[in-house]
């Protein structure tokens, strides 16, 4: 009875953490793991399987980026990476046992719980963790020692060429469990045999069977970013597993709590505290910004809007995607003073390098009809990801090539695209725009086609923002996002006798004048340039004028809490209230 008690609360402590790391995931990095999706780029040829098997830990990245399929899905890398770690969790737990450590689960969940604290890039540390730990507990299980130290031998073996470098880890484990469940002078001799061929394995590897620098025969280029130091917490998180190891078998003839009732209340009670500690302290700083690309990449435009009105705009990379939704769902010139604008950064990237500064910049210079820097910024983007996959901007290659109609290159990324599950139905849609007469005829094609500079554009968007965009609304005044995106910054710096320049444009194109604009000319011919019959012959409504007149009267007297109340989501306020951002 007493031992069903135990079996019963190790699997109720399971459960909870598994629950929990749901929800960790899920609340907290939920959109970071679904931004990183564009990046695992699984595909299902033969010839990409023999690649990955081709060097250390490529089947752990097979792995990893079939599981990584999921992430674009709603709760996809919460179940994926909460099942994971309960993988994991349980069979260290029941390697334990056989190393001869008296623990519950909840000591066996304590290493996992360096994973909450240091979230990995990708899932191919998790992966890795979960292999080790399948090869440890069957290592363990077999009881003749000739049988046991042969399974050893091509267990690290297997590690590392399919795992790298979980051998590292599965050495240091066999050596633990012959250390502390085996007795006689053999058990020492096989612990140091065991961590020897664990760390000769890819020096061996590297003169015989690979071409590899010394880093990427040790740890895999799949584990960590490859351009960047191995990071200590990948030492912290494998290190955890051999010392609580050890730990609690040096602790095992103690007892803490004698009452096995008790024992249970305190272990989940103490579970629960950490896993909510956890879930309400460490938050994603950028998560507001992966929510954003999230929704811009499924098109979702509204929702980017509808999130932004409830809760603040946080950063420069969230407010660019909010300007593009401002102007996709026709409100940029209706919404644009309702957010917190800081100049230049909030409508495109200054010069990006960033991953999601490279999307960001794709995505506005597609918006305003310079298809050639989307294409740019979107194979920058391709070229300086791991290993150059990049989903995503792969299909915005594809589509600038088929407007520009360089169909040969766009069959190129069509023919990637469609070896992947994720994207090979949309790709498949795009092959038949590769005859020219079928691409010609689409309206997306035609529309884009019909906004390409005519005169040529020497400016880089990023780096000379306003005057490139007005190369591009001089060829054509009926680009309106590109329009819209150079009056918003003028607007927002203040300059309102260039402003003024269009607004002549659009008098004499008897175009109508969105209520920004109006406040704009209201707040220049008052402040500015005082000349009431130029003001006339500009048809602001009596509402907007009204408004205005209004604000002049009790702009001084009203308190500022009030004041913002009644007039924040006009120009003028902004033009009086808010400082000007600094130009670049």
């Amino acid at each position: 009875m007493k031992n069903r008690l135990f079996v019963n609360n190790n699997i109720i402590l399971l459960f909870l953490f598994i629950i929990g790391s749901f929800l960790f995931i899920e609340l907290n990095f939920r959109y970071w793991y679904r931004f990183l999706e564009q990046y695992m780029m699984f595909q299902t040829t033969g010839g990409y399987l023999q690649d990955r098997l081709a060097e250390p830990g490529g089947w752990n990245e097979y792995v990893t980026e079939f599981l990584s399929l999921a992430f674009i899905h709603p709760y996809g890398a919460s179940v994926v990476i909460a099942l994971l770690l309960g993988l994991i969790s349980g069979c260290f737990f029941l390697y334990l046992k056989a190393c001869g450590a008296r623990a519950s689960m909840l000591a066996a969940i304590l290493p996992s719980f360096l994973i909450w604290i240091y979230p990995q890039e990708s899932i191919a540390l998790l992966v890795t963790l979960a292999f080790v730990q399948v090869l440890a507990l069957l290592y363990a299980s077999i009881q003749k020692d000739w049988v046991r130290y042969l399974s050893g031998f091509l267990f690290l073996g297997i590690s590392y060429f399919l795992a790298a470098p979980a051998n590292l880890l599965l050495a240091l484990l066999i050596a633990v469990y012959e250390c502390l469940a085996k007795e006689g002078k053999a058990r020492f001799g096989a612990a140091m045999i065991a961590i020897a061929w664990g760390g000769l394995l890819p020096l061996i590897a590297m003169r015989t069977v690979y071409i590899l620098p010394m880093r990427e025969a040790f740890f895999s280029k799949h584990l960590c970013h490859p351009e960047y130091p191995v990071p200590d917490s990948l030492g912290y998180i494998a290190l955890s597993y051999p010392l609580v190891a050890l730990f609690l078998y040096y602790i095992r003839n103690r007892v803490f709590i004698r009452k096995e009732s008790w024992k249970r209340i305190v272990s989940c009670a103490f579970l629960l505290a950490a896993m909510i500690a956890g879930i309400l302290y460490q938050k994603d700083p950028m998560e507001q910004a992966y929510r954003y690309d999230y929704y811009a990449r499924r098109g979702e435009w509204q929702e980017i809007v509808s999130h932004a009105r409830a809760h603040p705009v946080r950063d420069m990379d969230a407010l660019v995607y909010l300007n593009l939704a401002l102007s996709k769902t026709g409100r940029f010139t209706s919404d644009l003073m309702r957010f917190p604008q800081i100049g230049e950064g909030g409508f495109i990237p200054r010069d990006p390098k960033s991953r999601m500064g490279l999307i960001e910049a794709s995505e506005v210079a597609w918006q305003v009809g310079q298809v050639n820097a989307a294409q740019r910024f979107a194979f920058v983007g391709v070229l300086s990801s791991e290993r150059c996959v990049q989903p995503r901007l792969m299909k915005r290659l594809v589509e600038t090539y088929l407007v520009t109609g360089e169909y040969r290159a766009a069959e190129k990324y069509i023919k990637i695209l469609e070896s992947n599950p994720h994207y090979r139905d949309w790709a498949t849609a795009q092959r038949p725009l590769l005859a020219p007469v079928a691409c010609a005829s689409k309206d997306w094609v035609a529309a884009k086609r019909a906004m390409l500079p005519i005169t040529d554009n020497p400016l880089d968007l990023t780096l000379i923002f306003p005057n490139a965009l007005a190369f591009l609304i001089d060829d054509h005044a009926d680009n309106r996002p590109a329009f819209e995106y150079g009056m918003g910054y003028l607007l927002v710096y203040k300059d309102l006798m260039t402003f003024m320049h269009y607004m002549e444009l659009m008098k004499e194109r008897g175009e109508a004048f969105p209520v920004l604009y109006q406040e704009a000319i209201c707040l220049f011919f008052s402040a500015v340039q005082k000349d009431p019959e130029a003001f006339k012959s500009y048809p602001i409504s009596p509402e907007v004028q009204n408004r205005f007149l209004r604000f002049m009267k009790v702009a001084r007297s009203m308190p500022p809490a009030v004041l913002r109340q009644q007039f924040g989501d006009t120009y003028y306020y902004y033009a009086q209230f808010t400082p000007t951002p600094k130009r670049q």
